[in-house]
């Protein structure tokens, strides 16, 4: 059952939020980041794209936890990213809001999200974004090198099924980033990755901390 308050303002959660990160936005990108929750709240209704009940869980949850992404993306917005598991276009749409330099594959196996995902994309009139609709252990490996992503990502997947099948989509110096509730403590399980580095960061409202763990390929790792 959805739980709803009637005085909660998405924007004003959000941009303090966002603050919280580093990260202002314009009034044309906050507009957008305004629409995209809208349409995800009116989906939820009926296709359960998120799971959650609140307003305010979906704000921070999602909206908000995307956001930490851009802590490992480092000093070249443009690069190439997959969101594995996007679900409702999580971390990868909010991460294509705040850096539009970004050239986004969102890789969905669901038809009902993915329907929602053509939409969103449609209403936010969003440019190098793409809808894949598979599981990364059915995608055709992508041939040439320079047709893969420079990074992986994904939020609430378990990364088990991705780690084997990594080097379809991912190119050999590529890294994956996973949103994690803590530090990465069982190394042996990585299938030929290591762990880059692990960074922390805070969400609002008492929501507690949250990890990024930046993995790479053993052989590549200098």
């Amino acid at each position: 059952m959805e739980q709803s308050d009637q005085s909660f303002n998405f924007l004003d959660h959000f941009m303090q939020g966002a603050h919280k990160l580093g990260l202002s936005f314009s009034e044309e990108i906050l507009c957008k980041f305004g629409l995209y929750y809208d349409e995800l709240r009116r989906w939820d209704r009926s296709i359960n794209l998120t799971g959650l009940c609140t307003d305010s869980e979906r704000t921070v949850l999602l909206f908000v936890d995307s956001l930490a992404g851009h802590l490992a993306l480092g000093s070249n917005p443009g690069v190439r990213i997959v969101d594995i598991g996007t679900g409702g276009g999580f971390p990868g749409i909010p991460l294509k809001l705040a850096l539009p330099a970004l050239d986004v594959v969102l890789m969905e196996p669901r038809s009902n999200k993915t329907a929602f995902l053509h939409n969103i994309i449609g209403k936010l009139d969003l440019p190098k974004i793409s809808v894949v609709q598979c599981r990364l252990e059915d995608f055709d490996s992508m041939a040439v090198h320079e047709e893969k992503c420079d990074v992986a990502i994904c939020k609430g997947v378990n990364v088990d099924h991705i780690l084997p099948n990594l080097d379809r989509i991912l190119k050999k110096n590529g890294k994956l980033v996973v949103f994690r509730s803590k530090n990465i403590d069982n190394h042996s399980r990585l299938n030929g990755m290591v762990v880059l580095e692990e960074l922390s960061y805070d969400l609002p409202f008492g929501y507690g901390s949250r990890v990024l763990s930046v993995l790479k390929f053993e052989s590549y790792v200098g």
